[in-house]
This record gives structure tokens, sequence and C-alpha cells, in this order.
């Protein structure tokens, strides 16, 4: 399954330039962090590479590398926060980061110069070393479901912003890592949401139905777990750099936020289609996955709440891909919510509300299916072709034949929508580690 956001790259740092000038003849302290820079630098490497290809079934190897600087990388913080007083007349060291949500400002937002920060923001994908400002101090890749454009970087001296990237750049792994097992399984295309209601539909063999069944829950345990990386950099990172203005809108509260919500509502997806596979009854319980999806669909709406509270030129920078995929994820779940709604009142026999909520499904799934270059468009086309017809047919013809039912407007369907249920998938919290 695709995913919507790319991962960060960075530059190369050099050993010398972040070892103390005090301990410069320490050669154990240099081992270390010199150490610690061929981690990264490996790191540096699998990011840039991962970030050229939609083709997810490297990203162990870049988690492996992402986890194994994080370790060197706490232990390097650790070290300044109990020595600051060696760290004084040190020589500057900039890190630069590249974006994993911006797109080009000056293409498609005409500004000179971002809204959002005037320090270190800057354009460009060539790869090159670090500049000049201390340690701690607060002085393109394709984008899987879009077009090619060069992501835009920013630099900061801080050590926490090194931090806050590097922990990004582990969460959105994280998900991508989810994505692959789902893709590997060849689960893209949600159709168990309609095949589950037609009587006899099979929508797998039993064995793969097991496997897919735990893959589907490790995807979901993982995005759980991206979900809780953010929450870490929102708690413990971004308080040590809201004084410091970035080129890039990444390490902002509403981004991280947006982000945590969108990992939470993929993981219930998949938790979703979980309960579709394994409860026998659901059958006979529409409304219980239609509560669940308009849950789902409320958290989408709270992720693309989160990101309209950022500024005009903010907002207008978020890349394309990630609003499109949180505007028709919305109207996807909503749909797929509907198709339940409507099994609800034809079970009740009330069958012009029954046709009502088909007739809205079908309106949003075709909207999302014309956007081909949209992450869900498969997904829509996927439902439109398969029994939702045949289903909208039937529910049309016990109307025409036996109800005699007005059809409601779609203002007045949307008004019969019922609350979310409560979701399934709960943050599991990021511990850091450290090679003490």
């Amino acid at each position: 399954m695709r995913y919507y956001l790319r991962n960060p790259k960075t530059k190369t740092i050099s050993a010398a330039t972040l070892v103390p000038p005090a301990l410069q003849q320490d050669t154990e302290l240099y081992g270390r962090i010199n150490k610690m820079c061929v981690q990264r630098e490996t790191m540096r490497d699998r990011l840039k590479t991962q970030a050229k290809t939609d083709d997810l079934s490297c990203i162990g190897s870049v988690l492996s590398a992402i986890q194994a600087y994080l370790s060197e990388l706490h232990w390097y913080i650790s070290y300044y926060e109990s020595n600051q007083s060696e760290f004084k007349g040190m020589q500057n060291v900039e890190f630069i980061w590249k974006s994993a949500i911006v797109s080009r400002l000056h293409d498609k937002v005409n500004l000179s110069r971002p809204w959002f920060g005037t320090r270190g923001g800057a354009a460009g994908d060539s790869d090159g070393g670090a500049g000049a400002g201390g340690v701690g101090s607060s002085s393109g890749s394709r984008l899987l479901g879009g077009g090619s454009f060069k992501q835009r970087r920013t630099q900061s001296t801080s050590i926490y912003m090194e931090l806050g990237f590097t922990l990004q750049a582990l969460a959105v792994a994280k998900c991508m890592s989810a994505y692959s097992k789902v893709a590997t399984l060849d689960t893209e295309v949600e159709c168990e949401t309609i095949n589950a209601m037609t009587p006899g539909a099979k929508v797998i063999s039993e064995e793969e139905g097991e496997q897919g069944v735990e893959a589907l829950k490790r995807a979901a345990m993982e995005l759980r777990e991206a979900a809780g990386v953010f929450d870490y950099v929102i708690e413990s990172i971004l308080p040590k750099i809201n004084h410091i203005r970035l080129g890039v809108p990444d390490l902002m509260p509403e981004v991280q936020y947006m982000l945590r919500y969108l990992s939470l509502a993929d993981s219930d997806r998949l938790s979703v289609r979980v309960w579709l596979r394994t409860d026998k009854n659901q059958r006979k319980t529409p409304n219980t996955p239609a509560n669940l999806l308009l849950g789902i669909q409320e958290r989408y709406g709270k992720a693309y709440s989160q990101l309209r509270t950022l500024q005009g030129g903010e907002f207008r920078s978020v890349s394309a891909d990630i609003q499109n995929y949180m505007r028709d994820g919305q109207l996807v779940i909503l749909a797929q919510a509907m198709i339940y709604l409507a099994q609800v009142h034809s079970d009740g026999q009330k069958f012009g509300i029954a046709v009502g909520f088909m007739r809205d499904a079908r309106e949003l799934l075709s909207e999302v299916k014309k956007r081909n270059q949209s992450v869900h468009a498969k997904t829509a086309d996927m439902l439109l072709s398969g029994p939702l017809e045949p289903l909208y047919s039937l529910y049309r013809r016990n109307n025409d034949t036996i109800g005699f039912e007005t059809v409601p407007s779609s203002e007045d369907l949307r008004a019969r929508l019922p609350s979310g249920r409560t979701l399934i998938s709960k943050v599991i919290p990021h511990v850091p580690s450290s090679n003490m």
C-alpha cells in the first residue's frame, strides 16, 4: 500500500565537529562519537535510497539504521547535558534536515521565503556537509502517492532539533513498515467491507486468512508505535526547540498531532479489517462496523483540523498528497460506513433510507475514483466494482415494490449518522534506548 509521506533526509556530520574542545585528545570519547557518526551516515544513506522509491521491501534496514543511531544520539545528548561546561567555545555545528511533508514553496505558493520561519529555510536536494552554530544552541524524492519535487530543508545548531527529526524519521519508517506488511498480503483494497456483507462470500482462504490477520495485527501495532513516537516528540522534544524558527513545519505541534491522529486512524482501519475476518457474527451486526468506521472518520477529521490550524503559508506548503490522503480517506471511510448503514436500515424495513445511504456512498466513491493520483483511488474503484451495484439495485427494487418510501436528501441522511464508536487503537508509548 502506498504511503502518503516521504522519508526526511539529512546531510553528513563530521565526528571532529562534535568533540568538545577540551577533550580533543580523549581517544575513547572521540572513538565513541566517531562510531555515532558512522551510524548516522548509514542512516543517512538508507534514508536517501528509500526516498527514491515506492518499494518498501527494504524498510526494515532503514528502521534498524535509525534505531542504531538513535541509541548513540541519546547517549551523546546525555553526555552533553551532564558536561555542558566542556562544550563552551566549541566550533559551531549545523544539523541539516529535509522535510517529510513540505512541497516546493516557490512553485506552489509563490513565496520568496516561507512564512513560518526565516531561520534555516532553504530549498535543494544536493548532498553536502555541515555548516556552522554549537551543539544545543538556539541560534525529493518521489512522493509515494503523487509527483516528484524537491524536499525543502531546514537547519539549526540545536542537538534537540537533530533528535526531533531523527525521531520523526523513525516514526515514518514504522508507518512504512506497517504498509509494507499490508502490501505483501495484497490487502491494499479493503474489499472485506463489501464482501463481508454478501451472504456466502469468501474473501480469502482459511490459511491465507490466518496469515493475513496476523500481518494486519502486526501492521496495526507498528502504527500505534509510530503514534507513540509522535507523542514523545510532542511531549519531550518540542518544548526544547520552541524558541527556534525552523524553515519547515515538520516539528510544529500541529503537524505532530496530525501525524499521530493519522497513525492511529490507519491502525483502526486495519483493526476493523481484522474484526471483519475473525468475527463470525459480523454479518448479523452491520451497525458495529458502521459505528467503528464513523469513529475512524472522526479521527481523520481531527487530523485535518490540526493541519488547518497552521497559518496560511504553512498550510499551503504541506504536500498535496498528505492533504488528499486525509480528504479522500474521510470520503472512503464515510462511504464504507454508509454501506453498512444501508444494510442496517434495509434489515429494519426502512427501504428509502437504505437507498439514500447507498446512493450517497456511490457518489462519494465515484468522486475519489476520479482522482487517479489519490492513494485511495484504487480502494474506491474496488468498492464500486464489487457487490455495491447489485446491493444498490436490490435496495431500490425493494423500495419500489415493497416500501414505497421517499428517499431522504443527503443533508437529512448526514443528520441521521450515529456517533462514532470508541476507537480501538491506543498509543504504544515510545521508550528511548541508550547505550550508556
